[in-house]
């Protein structure tokens, strides 16, 4: 008797989704065929293949995919037209389940009439309508004394191979580590002259003691105080560099000055996100402390002068919004620069952030199909975003004199090995579905 559900997809492409959705009807007490788990490596395998779907299988699940559909992939290709040769003695017997933005009118013939289970919002979902879909169709499940265990280990053993496939190509990587050019000089002053105005004036700065630490330059400083004011200047790569032993500085013995500079540096990157119009987000959490900065309500940005834009921002379950987001911070290894993390932060119909806990819940669920090319993509049109299209992202405490600027393209690497990474993610264009 037909027992067996055979799992067509493209490989290594879907292997992951092919891999999670075998071990998913195994548990559930279903036979499954599916190459990654079942083909051994000494055997002939369009042997295998053609009689399991021809003699063993009762229904064939075809995971529908841009990668699957390409006609250059041979094998999903062939597979398909063996099932379609079958389905004229079983009705019923091709099932499609949709993983991505895949259109409807590039399906190859055999399927282009059939329904298709959606996956691709929600692997949960799609799962329970495959499951009532079987259940309905009255498949039989497998008499087995496997232990669930072994289903789970072999799902977990999976994974750390497909996660992990690299290949001998030669390849260049983005970072996040953006190339920085600091301030020229930072500036100390007495602390009773020109905190309040430094407050006022909201300028990043480090109080240390009875002095204060800024990047706001000696004449601006004069000039919004209306008097002259004591100060000493310092190089501000030579201060970064040396000054991490105690020094006195208009009387005040100040350790470790370094430290109070990258301080600043810091301060200075949340204050340009936020001056180029990002909101701030700090979750409640104490296990974090750094502020998230995240784009406005239909921000959407080119990745380079030629590209299309991409959504920074787009519908979340039909009422709330998901926002990109960015935090940063200095770093001078391997070279002076600023690492920029990415976020997603999720609002309100009101455009209110939600609870750390729903925060969380809509991570999972949003961001559990997307991979390195999506994030990447993000950053870029973000970086193209806050630098309008130049080289470099502007930002100053006082003037031009004592500018920060942060390039907008990132420092580039060339590894001799690549990876096969999922195409699972949603597409450009796709930003703004649920």
């Amino acid at each position: 008797m037909k027992d067996t559900i055979f799992i067509s997809h493209a490989t290594p492409t879907d292997n992951i989704f092919a891999a999670w959705l075998a071990t998913k009807l195994e548990l559930c007490g279903y036979k499954v065929w599916v190459d990654i788990n079942d083909l051994a490596p000494s055997v002939d395998f369009w042997t295998t293949i053609d009689q399991t779907i021809r003699n063993d299988a009762v229904k064939f699940i075809f995971v529908m995919s841009n990668a699957s559909i390409d006609p250059s992939r041979d094998g999903v290709q062939k597979e398909l037209a063996i099932a379609d040769k079958v389905r004229r003695q079983i009705p019923n017997f091709i099932v499609p389940v949709r993983i991505d933005n895949v259109s409807y009118n590039d399906l190859p013939i055999e399927i282009l009439r059939l329904n298709a289970i959606d996956f691709y919002n929600d692997w949960a979902k799609g799962l329970e309508a495959l499951l009532k879909y079987l259940n309905d169709e009255n498949i039989v499940k497998a008499m087995s004394n496997t232990d669930s265990q072994h289903y789970i280990d072999r799902w977990f053993n999976s994974q750390t191979k497909l996660r992990s496939q690299t290949v001998d190509n030669e390849d260049e990587y983005c970072s996040n580590l953006f190339a920085l050019d600091l301030p020229e000089s930072v500036f100390i002053y007495k602390r009773e002259d020109v905190e309040e105005v430094l407050t006022d004036r909201h300028i990043p700065m480090k109080k240390n003691k009875k002095v204060i630490v800024t990047f706001a330059c000696s004449k601006c400083i004069c000039d919004w105080c209306l008097r002259e004011v004591d100060f000493i200047k310092l190089d501000t790569k030579d201060a970064i560099q040396n000054n991490t032993l105690p020094n006195t500085y208009l009387g005040e013995s100040i350790s470790n000055l370094s430290r109070d500079i990258i301080s600043i540096v810091n301060w200075m990157i949340g204050e340009m996100l936020y001056k180029h119009g990002l909101r701030r987000y700090k979750s409640n959490s104490s296990k974090t402390s750094k502020n998230v900065y995240f784009f406005p309500n239909g921000a959407k940005s080119k990745r380079f002068a030629t590209s299309r834009e991409k959504a920074l921002s787009g519908t979340y379950k039909k009422i709330k919004k998901w926002h990109f987001g960015l935090s940063g911070y200095y770093t001078g290894y391997p070279m002076s620069g600023i690492i920029f993390k990415w976020h997603i932060v999720f609002t309100d119909e009101k455009g209110i952030p939600l609870p750390d806990s729903s925060q969380i819940a809509a991570r999972r669920s949003k961001g559990r199909l997307m991979f390195n090319k999506q994030w990447k993509e993000w950053l870029q049109a973000s970086m193209f975003y806050l630098s309008g299209g130049t080289a470099n992202i502007f930002y100053t405490p006082c003037c031009e004199e004592n500018a920060m600027y942060i390039r907008s393209q990132s420092e580039r690497f060339v590894s001799e090995k690549s990876y096969i990474e999922p195409y699972i993610y949603k597409q450009v264009g796709d930003e703004n579905a649920e």
